[in-house]
């Protein structure tokens, strides 16, 4: 692997839905273990920071590749509106062997949407939008990306709300599936094997069993574990951070 100049980070841009954007609540004192705070303890909320599935790809990005730094842009939002389409990320734009004039940073974007902006998730109370999602953006069609599916909804409703659900993400996922093909991104399908690992846990006798949803729709601890491994394996498999690290050294000094 060709090593990259350690003053210009890769930035990997992910754009997405609440499954992706995954808020958090963050106090010092929740993760501080010699003051940690106590059972009745009110606790002063500082921020809001990105976390689940995506921040466990990086971390696992940059403990494989101890050379390279790695910038986590997270640009996953939680119910966007229907009108809202989906937004180029400017300085998260590549051109293969450019570094971005904007950050000084070697960008690339992978981790499209696992739902566009303008098809929300659907809820017991939403009416389901058309499953066709848009093309994908002109600005992403060339540049090195993964396109990641939609995990299946659990049980937040009665089986027959939640069955047409899922034949909806179903159906959304083999549309995706193929405008990926067609763009030349690869696919990473994690609805096979979180259906699959949710149906085994179901089985235990267990209760409560373990689960992949903390609410039926948002993934659980071992649902962020689950797509963190299936996704950090497709960027090793499709070797893409070797192929960018190549036309990083390859780029022209600024």
């Amino acid at each position: 692997m060709t090593m990259v100049d350690p003053s210009r980070p890769f930035r990997v841009c992910w754009l997405g839905t609440s499954i992706m954007e995954h808020r958090q609540a963050h106090s010092p004192r929740l993760i501080d273990p010699a003051n940690p705070a106590q059972v009745g303890d009110t606790v002063v909320i500082e921020e809001h920071r990105s976390l689940g599935y995506v921040h466990h790809v990086h971390l696992a990005l940059q403990l494989a590749y101890p050379h390279v730094a790695f910038d986590c842009d997270n640009r996953g939002q939680g119910a966007p509106p229907p009108a809202i389409s989906l937004p180029s990320p400017g300085p998260c734009q590549r051109t293969p062997g450019s570094i971005s004039p904007s950050t000084g940073a070697a960008s690339t974007t992978f981790g499209v949407p696992t739902s566009p902006a303008g098809w929300p998730r659907p809820s017991p109370s939403m009416s389901t939008p058309s499953t066709t999602p848009p093309p994908l953006p002109p600005w992403l069609c060339g540049h090195v990306a993964l396109c990641v599916s939609e995990t299946p909804v659990g049980p937040v409703a009665e089986r027959e709300t939640v069955d047409a659900m899922n034949r909806d993400l179903d159906r959304y996922n083999r549309a995706a599936a193929q405008r990926a093909a067609t763009a030349g991104v690869p696919f990473v399908d994690v609805w096979t094997p979180f259906a699959e690992l949710a149906r085994t846990f179901a089985r235990q006798r267990v209760r409560p069993a373990p689960t992949l949803w903390s609410d039926g729709v948002h993934l659980s601890d071992l649902g962020v574990a689950l797509l963190a491994q299936q996704v950090e394996a497709r960027l090793r498999e499709y070797r893409i951070v070797d192929q960018l690290s190549a036309d990083t050294a390859t780029a022209p000094a600024e």
